[in-house]
């Protein structure tokens, strides 16, 4: 059964040495995105980067949005498995605040550190097919954010899902400052983003006359 990257190859690849050369592929779009940017990545950088020819590219993906989207998939499932986990440690005691502080930790980090994922974040305000998984990954994200309401502040399922939704949005909007904005301290703007979700949130966890 093909993963939800491999639902945009053209062709499933076989065996170990496929494989290895679809990641290659994909590793190698992170770092030319890296380097040059969204509008000047091609699928001759991408190739070259990857040690492969371009009928080789080809023959697993139509275009480099292809590509892009496999990246990102590839992104998400990792910023999903993160966040599942961040939210399972809730269940078991660990306090909603730091909950939240450690899930933009994760998101900063990922910004920072990842490669292509700044470069990716920018792109997505371009490319339509990342735009379209951007906002499943917000919806996916925003449900795990409103299985925590509901479980640790009874919030009724209804309201859970839609601040679940807002609060990731919002977080992730100002996350977003740290890849435009010359910034001298990358953790204040950090800073920023936890306390405008914390403080969007806390009456949920904590007035329980808002329920």
């Amino acid at each position: 059964m093909m993963d939800r990257a491999d639902s945009h190859l053209r062709k499933a690849p076989v065996g170990r040495k496929g494989k290895d050369t679809v990641d290659r592929i994909i590793d190698a779009t992170a770092d030319v995105l890296e380097a040059r940017g969204y509008e000047a990545l091609t699928t001759n950088h991408i190739a070259e980067a990857a040690g492969v020819n371009i009928a080789t590219l080809y023959k697993y993906f139509a275009n480099k949005q292809a590509i892009l989207v496999a990246l990102n998939e590839r992104m998400s499932r990792r910023w999903t498995e993160a966040l599942t986990h961040l939210v399972d440690e809730n269940r078991e005691g660990m306090p909603w605040r730091e909950t939240v502080c450690k899930t933009i930790d994760v998101a900063a980090e990922r910004r920072k550190t990842a490669a292509g994922a700044a470069a990716m974040r920018i792109a997505m305000k371009v490319c339509p097919e990342l735009q379209l998984l951007d906002r499943a990954e917000s919806i996916e994200s925003g449900t795990l954010v409103a299985d925590m309401l509901i479980a640790r502040a009874s919030v009724d399922a209804v309201t859970a899902a839609r601040v679940g939704r807002v609060a990731i949005e919002v977080g992730m909007a100002a996350l977003d400052l740290l890849l435009h904005e010359e910034a001298a301290d990358d953790a204040a703007w950090v800073d920023e983003a936890k306390a405008v979700v914390c403080n969007y949130l806390a009456p949920y966890f904590e007035d329980r006359t808002r329920l």
